[in-house]
């Protein structure tokens, strides 16, 4: 039997959102539509999260997936504020000076479960804000809504790191210190979505 050489650490990973948290998903209708032109993705693969999604949202209304009606984020939301992290200290002095981190992240580090519950106590609410855009026309103003759940809610999930050697604890920590100034969800340019968050190593 061939030996098993990816020996993964694992990390229990608690976020606790210090800033509001904004859905970041459009109805469901549209991101079935948005499947169906995409040539090389099986709707099949992404069932799951077609049957999180709301039919009934209002126009330019983003929204949480959610789960027998309580709001989840999907494990690719974390992994890709893990690479987007990464790809924002690519090659510098925080990294170690790592080159193509965001490939790293991509290949080496996994978060579990796939549906990860938004623990809160607060009602979903609704943020609108304008967006102003330029086109052919001229300036245009139009009204942007998202679901937003209030600061204090918090995930759980496991983060698993199958190569520890290019991947440490001290650059995971690193990366995950950006979430003070950049989080998670819709509108993070904004400020919405920031975290503070707790790493433990799983012996």
């Amino acid at each position: 039997m061939a030996k098993n050489n990816l020996l993964p650490e694992t990390y229990k990973l608690t976020i606790t959102f210090t800033e509001p948290l904004l859905g970041s998903q459009p109805r469901k209708d549209v991101v079935r539509e948005h499947i169906m032109r995409r040539r090389g993705i099986d709707p099949d693969s992404v069932a799951d999260e077609l049957e999180t999604l709301d039919e009934t949202l209002e126009r330019n209304t983003t929204a949480f997936h959610k789960r027998d009606g309580k709001p989840v984020l999907y494990d690719y939301m974390i992994k890709g504020f893990l690479k987007e992290a990464a790809a924002t200290f690519n090659g510098r002095a925080e990294l170690n000076g790592m080159k193509n981190a965001r490939a790293k992240i991509d290949a080496y580090v996994f978060v579990y479960p796939r549906e990860i519950p938004i623990v809160t106590d607060s009602p979903i609410l609704i943020l609108e804000r304008p967006l102003r855009a330029m086109t052919m026309q001229g300036p245009r103003v139009s009204v942007a809504r998202s679901e937003m759940i209030p600061a204090g809610a918090k995930i759980e999930c496991e983060v698993q790191v199958l190569a520890p050697d290019i991947i440490s604890e001290h650059l995971l920590r690193t990366i995950l210190d950006y979430g003070r100034y950049k989080g998670i969800g819709q509108w993070r340019n904004g400020g919405y979505g920031r975290f503070e968050y707790e790493l433990t190593k799983v012996e």
